[in-house]
């Protein structure tokens, strides 16, 4: 039941100081081969809304990423109720990029996004009807009776994992009904060491206390080998809250992956970043370094702010950007905390 609230509506989130650095999840990156098929997609299922878009040629924070020069790109920022994903399209992608492997539902690196959304949306089945595929059982697997939320893995048109949350809202025990019809629940980063990532992300994001599931005993059963598409899955869970999204740190103990020696090229079909709201650029390269990331790049203009690069122990690539609040690219346009 602690995975199912963790996963769901549930709303007693862990303290974070009201003054930390990182403020939230400004967008998520992810690469794609088509770009206006890519929107219209996730559009039409999970109703994601253009917020902006832009056509990048030889800037130097992408050239110093893709690790090359004259690199041409296409962009979406698509919004949901709570956070954003932000598109990619990349002209002539690079050999290493194209040579690289769509990322499982076991990583390593970020897994899936997680959309939710109320069950009479269907939103699973648009996602299916447009093209996705099912990673694990092609029906929504309901993890308890107590719960009214049904769970499925699938890929988009890139390959590039989902998870999608169907809740039964008539069935929710809340005096009132969830805001929004949808929202990003959180974002999940696979790992081969659950206790060193979770304990880097502890200091990052100044949450001593995420919520755990499956320390001690893993989670298993022929439910998530249903969800998963793995048999005898076997995993460990962890959820940071960072106000307007979740991070979730999973290690499938049955299925282990190793970290890649080198970093995924930025132009690979799939997630590429996580981008934090933060408050000042020092403090926030100081919590990366303390926690034993590295530093990626020096604070450049990027969206009309300020932004450095860096990684985390398993090579993830991390943004974080100083904004105004004005910027479509900020958490801040985003109220309250992600949580109904």
């Amino acid at each position: 039941m602690l995975l199912i609230s963790a996963c769901s509506g549930d709303n007693n989130v862990p303290p974070r100081p009201v003054n930390a650095v990182i403020q939230g999840v400004n967008f998520i990156g992810s690469t794609v081969s088509d770009l206006e098929v890519t929107s219209d997609f996730y559009t039409n299922a999970v109703e994601l809304q253009l917020s902006d878009e832009q056509e990048i040629v030889n800037d130097a924070v992408f050239n110093h990423l893709a690790g090359r020069s004259d690199v041409r790109l296409k962009t979406k920022l698509m919004k949901s109720s709570n956070t954003q994903v932000r598109f990619m399209q990349f002209e002539s992608p690079s050999e290493a990029a194209k040579n690289t492997k769509h990322v499982e539902i076991n990583g390593p690196g970020f897994a899936h996004v997680c959309y939710q959304a109320q069950s009479q949306t269907q939103a699973y089945q648009k996602f299916i009807k447009a093209g996705a595929i099912p990673i694990g059982d092609p029906d929504m697997i309901q993890l308890s009776i107590k719960n009214p939320v049904h769970y499925a893995y699938a890929r988009d048109l890139d390959s590039t994992p989902i998870e999608v949350e169907h809740v039964d809202i008539e069935k929710l025990n809340r005096t009132t009904p969830p805001k929004y019809k949808h929202r990003i629940r959180h974002v999940a980063l696979a790992t081969p060491d659950f206790n060193r990532t979770i304990k880097f992300y502890s200091t990052l994001l100044e949450q001593e206390k995420p919520r755990i599931v499956g320390r001690f005993f893993s989670l298993s059963g022929e439910k998530f080998d249903a969800m998963s598409g793995l048999k005898d899955a076997e995993l460990k869970m962890a959820f940071f809250h960072v106000r307007n999204i979740e991070l979730e740190i999973a290690e499938y103990v049955s299925h282990p992956t190793s970290a890649p020696e080198t970093p995924r090229p930025i132009d690979a079909l799939g997630y590429n970043m996580v981008v934090f709201d933060v408050t000042d650029l020092a403090l926030a390269k100081q919590k990366l370094i303390t926690a034993g990331g590295t530093v990626e790049t020096q604070p450049q203009d990027m969206d009309g702010g300020k932004i450095f690069f860096g990684r985390d122990l398993d090579n993830n690539l991390l943004g974080f950007q100083l904004l105004e609040a004005s910027s479509p690219y900020s958490a801040k346009n985003f109220d309250g905390d992600g949580s109904s």
